[in-house]
């Protein structure tokens, strides 16, 4: 983004602070990370799941600032914004970018949201997941106009019992890595059943298309309306696409399907979920997959009452199916072979700046040494475990990692990379200064996937709001 814009954004955020109602809060924080270690790169864990935000060397200074209105869900018409500058130094790399920059508006229980915002799709333990099979933190968010509700909204005439939620944006990969004008295409919708009852069921289906674009190899792939509606509908081009798309669907189609099970009792709540991905017609229930080996298992648990571990969770992942080895054998389409987050015409896959949109644990092309910008390892096994609580004033967070890699052949444990990745963080509120917290953490990775790093992070935070 050029300084201009950066510029003009900042007018109009001063000019909104200025004419705030009195019941409006404007939030902001400085931020400021040392990430000192050795090794290869940066312990995994310290940069998964942050949004694009820290570098992968091992040694580094990340220095970001936000500033934000949140939208007042009492309210029926409200507005809200966003802004996140980073900076990153190390000895290989010193970067300045605009990780968030957005506004948007609330109607009755509508939201409109224009620009690049941090958010979080799925069904999946917002704080604690390995991330969503879909959508998870661990790529900078795209530019995109949506239109959402507010989360759950109570369906007419169900007294709450049920629930539903949905959206559908429009998006653009200003990355330009192997593609340009690479558009995204991504609707949603969830409902959920219990209302008031200790027990609720959820189930969600999640659809994202990469389409347009120009490569060198495959030529354009026109962004007309014609195009948008095959996109929409997942039906294959017209005579003006290329020979896959007219045998296959038009761009890249990714479908995410979620179920999951919320147990609500006075001291105890339980989440389990499921999340698995298609890549292929035909579309079955999320039981009668194809792949149904493979997908996202996790059971998350809060007991607020028991500070020192009042939040953990567990999850399996395993990507190894992929519908079977074959796509098609002896003139028989038996519709295996699925590559995950891969697709022929779209070189770096279902990425953005380098970074894994959906679990991180299928390898981020930024971890590639030979300038590949693709995904090189998503045959993958993952059994992870994180925690969170409070020890007197300190804050605390746990999370280890062990996985099983194969690259993206059949899987063979004599290709197998095992990586083992181990965080433990704290922090707590620094006396001296108000409203400024201090963090301390230590990382650890081990394996033949990443390599041996460990890091000893230092974080100091400070927040405040703007009240009117």
């Amino acid at each position: 983004m050029k300084f201009n814009n950066i510029f003009t954004i900042l007018l109009l955020i001063s000019a909104t602070i200025q004419s705030q109602e009195h019941s409006d809060t404007i939030k902001y924080s400085l931020n400021a990370i040392v990430n000192a270690g050795s090794g290869t790169y940066a312990p995994f864990l310290s940069t998964a799941n942050k949004y694009g935000r820290f570098s992968f060397a091992p040694n580094s200074l990340s220095v970001w600032g936000t500033i934000d209105k949140q939208i007042m869900q009492e309210k029926t018409f409200d507005y809200g914004f966003g802004m996140e500058l980073d900076v990153n130094t190390s000895k290989t790399e010193n970067r300045f970018f605009v990780d968030e920059s957005y506004i948007e508006g609330k109607i009755y229980f509508l939201r409109f949201i224009a620009g690049t915002k941090q958010e979080i799709f799925g069904n999946q333990d917002v704080e604690l997941s390995s991330g969503g099979l879909m959508w998870s933190k661990n790529s900078r968010p795209m530019p995109k106009i949506s239109v959402e509700t507010n989360d759950y909204v109570h369906f007419p005439f169900s007294k709450g019992f049920i629930e539903v939620k949905g959206g559908i944006s429009h998006g653009w990969f200003n990355d330009n890595i192997g593609i340009t004008g690479l558009l995204l295409h991504y609707k949603y919708g969830s409902i959920r059943l219990g209302g008031l009852l200790p027990i609720n069921l959820n189930y969600g289906f999640h659809h994202v298309a990469q389409w347009g674009g120009v490569t060198t190899q495959f030529g354009a792939m026109p962004a007309t309306w014609d195009n948008y509606k095959r996109i929409f509908l997942g039906k294959s081009g017209s005579s003006t696409a290329t020979q896959s798309d007219q045998i296959n669907t038009l761009g890249n189609h990714i479908i995410s399907q979620n179920i999951g099970i919320d147990l609500k009792l006075k001291t105890v709540q339980i989440a389990l979920y499921w999340q698995n991905l298609t890549e292929d017609p035909p579309i079955r229930f999320i039981t009668s997959t194809m792949n149904v080996a493979d997908g996202l298992w996790g059971a998350s648990v809060k007991i607020p009452s028991f500070r020192p571990l009042h939040s953990f969770l567990l999850e399996y992942l395993n990507t190894t199916d992929q519908s079977g080895p074959w796509h098609d054998l002896d003139g028989i389409i038996y519709g295996g072979a699925d590559p995950y987050y891969l697709n022929g015409q779209v070189p770096n896959g279902w990425t953005y700046r380098g970074m894994t949109n959906g679990n991180p644990f299928l390898t981020s092309p930024n971890y590639n040494q030979n300038a590949s910008t693709t995904i090189t390892n998503n045959l993958i096994r993952l059994y992870y475990f994180a925690g969170k609580g409070v020890y007197k004033s300190i804050n605390y967070n746990l999370t280890l990692a062990y996985s099983e890699n194969f690259g993206t052949e059949n899987p063979s444990y004599d290709r197998c990379k095992k990586q083992i990745s181990f965080q433990f963080e704290t922090s707590t509120a620094l006396k001296i200064l108000k409203n400024t917290d201090i963090s301390c953490a230590l990382a650890v990775d081990n394996g033949t996937l990443y390599g041996n790093n460990m890091a000893f992070i230092v974080g100091i935070k400070y927040q405040d709001v703007f009240g009117y």
